[in-house]
């Protein structure tokens, strides 16, 4: 009985010292899509052309994540978004083509849940008081929930039919600082490669909804992208590392 206390409170105390530093914080930015309606920019983020913008349908981003430092270097990161895309073929920027073809949409992702790993280039200290900062890169897996599109025969603006889900691949490049200890502030860009061809209602997937719906159009040789651009603030809590004897 004695013996399995000492093995039970060794565990508690290896826990304790391997313990790093976690984070949880928030992520506020905008959006844009890259696919087979619109422009096709990389990076343009919030941008609502051509209607009146009421509070809250922009093309924004808003999420939470909760984040584990396992050393100076390398994370675990878990996240949880909500945001509104959409674009134009009369936007700027469009090709001739798309702007004679006149479609647009506005699609909804209810919820984006992440698993993935960040990777800071230089040290990183969460339990130093000194200045730190450091670019970084983040990439694993997304599942996501978002409205199901399609076009009725003779008109060009996407309606919802449904809702459904796909996964994404995100490819993050940022940069973050602490200026103080215990508060860490970042500008980050996640470009998300979908695996789904149909955030802008070019492709249904439901055969019932081909009698009403116009024929696919774009190509389906490559998935939907879309492209989150924005602030991240975040606060770190926890066992600050010690150094067990040997």
């Amino acid at each position: 009985m004695i013996k399995k206390k000492l093995y039970i409170l060794l565990l508690l105390f290896s826990v304790h010292c391997f313990s790093q530093k976690n984070e949880i914080g928030i992520f506020l930015g905008g959006t844009n899509y890259i696919g087979d309606v619109g422009p096709t920019r990389y990076l343009d983020p919030g941008r609502y052309e051509g209607e009146k913008v009421e509070f809250g349908t922009k093309n924004s981003a808003f999420g939470i994540f909760y984040r584990k430092n396992f050393n100076n270097r390398i994370a675990a990161r878990i996240n949880f978004n909500y945001a509104n895309i959409g674009s134009n073929d009369n936007w700027t920027g469009s090709a001739s083509y798309r702007k004679e073809r006149g479609k647009s949409f506005k699609n909804k992702i209810s919820a984006e849940f992440g698993l993935g790993i960040d990777f800071n280039f230089f040290e990183f200290d969460l339990t130093e008081d000194s200045f730190q900062m450091t670019p970084y890169i983040h990439t694993g897996i997304v599942y996501l929930r978002h409205n199901a599109l399609h076009y009725p025969n003779g008109i060009n603006v996407a309606r919802k039919y449904g809702e459904t889900s796909s996964f994404a691949i995100p490819i993050t490049i940022g940069y973050k600082i602490k200026p103080l200890r215990d508060l860490i502030v970042g500008f980050e860009i996640s470009a998300k490669h979908t695996f789904t061809d149909n955030l802008d209602g070019s492709y249904p997937q439901y055969k019932e909804m081909e009698i009403y719906s116009q024929k696919a159009f774009g190509s389906n040789l490559s998935q939907d992208w879309y492209v989150f651009t924005g602030i991240t603030l975040s606060y770190t809590f926890g066992f600050e590392p010690c150094y067990c004897p040997n």
